[in-house]
């Protein structure tokens, strides 16, 4: 079977040219540079030969090598390893290369060295494809003629195919034209070519090569919301504790530490403590930290404390205070120390130091949390992007995952999210997606649970409160803590104070109500992971029958904690043993419970056996306090329950006040399903209760013609009542269809002069214009024009049918344009019929546009009707409305549309009336932006002053910015490669020659900036960034304004930028061009 190997074709690109520059300029003998080229290129060569990285390699006459490796991951290494050269030369240290990189498959007899691997059919085969010659031929097409003279990738469409989704984000697709043929090759971002091979040789220096977790710590971490504390810490302290939750990210967080160092200069040491005899190790190699402090390195120690448990040792507790002051004495030294929330709290119990080691302690907790929503999405994105999990690209399935996320309890951790990105891989159905989500939520809420069952008793007894209840005063708890300690006979039980401090920084919260202290769990992860400890491997517990069991019982016996006991059973109920169980019999039996086990049985149905519930629903039924909650039950379960329970159910309920309204909905849902002589008793029933009436009124109208006499004539009597009236229109509107023409006419009629009803009647009007009979649809709309609650539904009807209506009908226009509720809406009415209006309604319109009630309404009409109203008429509503913030943006859309249509000195008030509202300013913005030269200096320096406050300053980098500009990099997603985009990147190219590095400021502050550079032949915009808080508003405009001039001014005959394919929109709103 034949073997796929890489294979990586290097020269030196302009060879004789450039060795003729330096020759001049440093006086040496050309020969001699060109040896220096290929001595340095031939070293690296050798080294990664050494290394064994490559399997073979060929050195050609023409000074270029092949080189050959037998994985992907190796041949970014290589090319990392190669370009990691100096020549010597100053202003030329770099020789520039061109890199090419194919596949071939050999069979066993290949041999890769030497001249033996040039005759292997497969290689020449690979070096016909010609594809570095191909880069250069495009690359001098798309450049005016210009010759590349910059080291240059190109990867062949096999290597691409082999790329893993995240690294295909560095290649750029290449349609070249060769003699009618077509040849697709891709070229590599150098940068992040670089970058990746920089992962690679990090994950040697810590200890993991093949590390398939760490190799995307530069782009598939997520920072937690301290992230930037955290830094700060480690950078001012020079030792950092990060603690908290388990599966949440402190290894990740400390190796990405290690990887920021690393690219600063740092050398990465990573202690390792993932098993116990490592972390001996590590506690040894801790205690002698003096040791490990050595210059320019980042030392990671493991988890010294213990794992899931701590692990006693009096020389580190002696010692700690020591080591901490040994740290920050170390200027160019930083120590990250991880440590699981609850092992690190022991430890700090335990020693016997005075200092306050909380001081270098940062949390990754799920109390805060350090990962809200939007982080957790972007962690699992970024999992199944590298991944390349089918889900991910199915709109679908992805909208499934990240809603069913959205939940705290699902994956709630990102080792949970890591983990399930790893087993959905090839998953493309939902019901498979599904149980993967449902598996690996469980397997984490296990997890803690292992944590919660290595605690001692008290602790394991206070939680459980919390797990039975999130609604129990900290008083309350309190008390019963004390009473059931005594009771459970527990030895060195805390007393309760000492218990709650310890458990308020990670898993619990204390939050005020009405006066009330409450404690409950900070994330319901906790009181998910509770579950698992009441039952292991089928059978109940110690920990579920000498503590949780005898709670409950406890609790019980108290008024206000019985209900919550309820729900707990019911929760759990096939976890527990049978005298707990018996709690809900016992319970329902209680008034002061009855509503709570109602709630707890109607909440759990499925998990009751049926003979249970079943009596509990028929005990609970005869009770006013559970009446409601038994209702919903049956509503929810209505086809679960035998007919025979459920119409006993239901006959009892209907004479509840407290169940009638959902009782007669289920009548309504299931009307057909309901044996004839219990629906009509039923409906007999409730039609006596005004909470009802609605849903009687719909079962009636749905089954008009199938049910008794006696119960139509129920909806003429139902409108006389005024708490009835709403739910009987609602019902007539909802079934319209369903009623005979002279039956709904009269009902409307009749309703239309209830105020209770006049909403639903106007509302039916307007969705059955043309099915109502005019005289009746007349009759309706005058009635109802003088209700409030119905103004803005008849103008809507005069509006949306005012060619069709009588004049006296029309004039209804006039009374509801007085109407706050229907002002809006009558406007586009008189706008879509302004030439058709007599005299005095046109004013009308112009009078409305001064009122603010009305001036959104005018705003959108005269948007969308422009071309209808007269041009003087439209710039005189629109000046008006540009002064009211309701009708703002309204305009600024009116004034974007219609730039070129306006007179120019309309659309200028208009810019600046509209400038000063908050609500415009984005638009403004885009029409600055976009029409920046048909826009008098005067106006466009008002606008820009009106827009940011003070006048936006376009100024040269200085040092001082880095942070801000780092900070908007993070927030825009473009700070993947620290190495290119990083402080000392930043700093370099303020220190070229040939580069532009611009910075925009409002109020002294960055809010954006450009980075570009003109080489003398070739000027290239490559990066823009605007703070999100300034986007636009024109800010990158200015920028790309900005570094065009400049480069005007330096004699550049074009400038090119590159771009995203998201960001193309922008650039060619700059009046760039996209080339192939």
């Amino acid at each position: 079977m034949n073997e796929k190997k890489y294979l990586i074709y290097l020269d030196i690109l302009g060879f004789e040219k450039l060795a003729e520059d330096i020759a001049k300029e440093k006086g040496i003998e050309r020969r001699l540079v060109r040896e220096r080229f290929i001595d340095v290129i031939k070293e690296r060569v050798d080294t990664i030969e050494a290394e064994k990285r490559i399997i073979g390699k060929h050195y050609g006459e023409s000074d270029e090598w092949l080189l050959v490796t037998d994985d992907l991951d190796k041949v970014f290494r290589v090319i990392s390893e190669i370009l990691d050269h100096n020549t010597g030369y100053r202003g030329y240290e770099k020789i520039p290369l061109e890199i090419g990189v194919g596949t071939a498959e050999y069979d066993k007899w290949a041999k890769f060295s030497g001249k033996n691997l040039i005759i292997e059919d497969e290689t020449i085969e690979l070096l016909k494809t010609y594809i570095v010659n191909y880069y250069r031929a495009w690359y001098k097409e798309h450049h005016d003629g210009q010759r590349i003279t910059s080291t240059f990738i190109v990867f062949t469409e096999l290597v691409y195919r082999d790329l893993k989704p995240l690294d295909k984000k560095m290649c750029r697709k290449i349609n070249y034209n060769k003699d009618k043929n077509q040849i697709i090759f891709f070229a590599v971002d150098v940068g992040r070519a670089l970058q990746r091979g920089k992962t690679f040789e990090f994950l040697e220096k810590v200890g993991y090569p093949d590390s398939k977790v760490y190799g995307r710590i530069d782009e598939a971490y997520v920072p937690p919301a301290n992230y930037e504390d955290i830094k700060k810490t480690l950078s001012e302290k020079r030792i950092i504790f990060i603690t908290g939750t388990q599966e949440y990210g402190k290894t990740y967080t400390a190796v990405r530490l290690m990887w920021e160092y690393y690219n600063e200069g740092y050398t990465p040491k990573w202690v390792k403590g993932g098993e116990e005899k490592e972390r001996i190790n590590v506690r040894k190699r801790l205690e002698n930290i003096e040791a490990e402090l050595k210059s320019n390195h980042a030392i990671y120690f493991e988890d010294p404390f213990g794992r899931r448990m701590y692990e006693e040792n009096e020389e580190l507790e002696r010692k700690i205070g020591t080591i901490i002051e040994s740290c920050r004495r170390s200027k160019d030294t930083c120590v990250i120390i991880t440590s699981r929330e609850e092992v690190f709290k022991e430890f700090e119990k335990r020693k016997p130091s005075q200092s306050d080691i909380r001081e270098y302690e940062k949390s990754l907790t799920l109390k805060r949390p350090s990962y809200d929503y939007e982080k957790r999405k972007e962690i699992l994105l970024k999992w199944a992007e590298n991944e390349d999990c089918q889900w991910i690209d199915n709109a679908d399935l992805r909208r499934f995952v990240l809603k069913a996320v959205k939940n705290e309890k699902v994956l709630p951790t990102p080792l949970s999210m890591r983990d399930f990105s790893k087993v959905t891989m090839y998953i493309d159905k939902e019901n498979q997606l599904k149980d993967k989500i449902e598996e690996k939520s469980e397997e984490t809420a296990k997890a803690f649970s292992r944590e919660i069952k290595n605690m001692s008793d008290d602790k394991i007894l206070f939680l459980s409160f919390l797990f039975i209840s999130r609604r129990f005063k900290i008083n309350f708890v309190k008390t019963m803590y004390e009473k059931l300690v005594k009771e459970l006979n527990l030895t060195n039980a805390w007393e309760f104070d000492r218990v709650l401090n310890w458990f308020k920084d990670d898993k619990v919260n204390v939050c005020e109500h009405a006066g009330f202290e409450y404690v409950l769990f900070s994330h319901s992860l906790y009181s998910e992971a509770l579950k698992h400890l009441l039952v292991e491997d089928g059978y109940i517990t110690r920990i579920n029958k000498e503590i949780f069991s005898k709670l409950s019982l406890k609790l019980a016996e108290k008024d206000e904690a019985a209900g919550e006991v309820a729900r707990a059973v019911a929760d759990n109920f096939n976890r527990l043993p049978e005298n707990v169980r018996n709690l809900l019999f016992n319970l329902s039996e209680k008034d002061e419970a009855a509503g709570e086990v109602a709630r707890a049985v109607a909440d759990n149905f499925n998990r009751l056996p049926e003979n249970v519930r079943n009596k509990l629903l028929f005990n609970l039924s005869e009770k006013d306090e559970a009446a409601g909650e038994v209702a919903r039950a049956v509503a929810d379960n209505f086809n679960r329950l035998p007919e025979n329970v459920r119409s006993a159910l239901l006959l009892t309920l209907s004479e509840k006040d407290e169940a009638a309204r959902r009782v007669a909905r289920v009548v309504a849902d299931n009307f057909n399903r309901l044996p004839e002589n219990v629906r009509n008793k039923l409906l007999l029933n409730l039609s006596e209760k005004d909470e009802a009436a609605g849903e009687v009124a719909r079962a009636v109208v749905d089954n008009f013609n199938i049910v008794p006499k006696e119960m139509r004539n129920l909806l003429f009597d139902f409108p006389q009542k005024n708490e009835a009236a709403r739910e009987v229109a609602r019902a007539v509107v909802d079934n319209f269809n369903s009623l005979p023409e002279e039956v709904r006419s009269e009902l409307l009629l009749t309703l239309s002069e209830k105020d209770e009803a006049a909403r639903e009647v106007a509302r039916a009007v307007v969705d059955n214009f043309n099915s109502l009979p005019e005289n009746v649809r007349n009759k309706l709309l005058l009635n109802l024009s003088e209700k409030d609650e119905a103004a803005g539904e008849v103008a809507r009807a005069v509006a949306d049918n005012f060619n069709s209506l009588p004049e006296n009908v029309k004039k209804l226009l006039s009374t509801l344009s007085k109407k706050d509720e229907s002002a809006d809406i009558v406007a586009p009415a008189l706008a879509r019929n302004f030439n058709r209006l007599p005299e005095d309604m046109k004013e009308l319109f112009l009078t409305l546009s001064e009122k603010d009630e009305a001036a959104w309404g005018i705003a959108r009409a005269v948007a969308g009707n422009s071309k209808r109203i007269p041009e003087d008429v439209r710039n005189k509503l629109l000046l008006n409305l540009s002064e009211k913030d309701e009708a703002a943006r309204e305009v600024a859309w009116t004034v974007s549309r219609e730039f070129s249509r306006l007179p120019e000195d309309v659309r200028n008030r208009l810019l600046l009336n509209l400038s000063e509202k908050d609500k415009a300013a984005d638009i403004v913005a885009a029409v600055l932006r976009e029409n920046f030269d048909k826009i008098p200096d005067d106006v466009r320096n008002t606008l820009l002053l009106n827009l940011f406050g003070q006048e936006l300053q376009i100024r040269r980098f200085n040092k001082s910015d880095i942070e801000y500009l780092v900070k908007i990099l993070t927030l825009n997603n473009q700070y993947n490669y620290p190495v290119i985009d990083g402080p000392n990147a930043m700093e370099r190219v303020a220190a070229c020659k040939a580069a532009v590095f611009l910075v925009a400021e409002i109020k002294e502050q960055p809010c954006g900036f450009i980075r570009a550079v003109y080489d003398g032949s070739r000027a290239l915009i490559h990066l823009l960034s605007v703070h999100p808080d300034y986007q636009h508003r024109g800010i990158g405009t200015a920028l790309v304004n900005a570094v065009c001039k400049e480069f005007s001014h330096q004699g550049a005959p074009s400038v090119s930028a590159t771009v995203t394919e998201q960001s193309v929109g922008f650039w060619e709103k700059q009046g760039f061009k996209r080339t192939p």
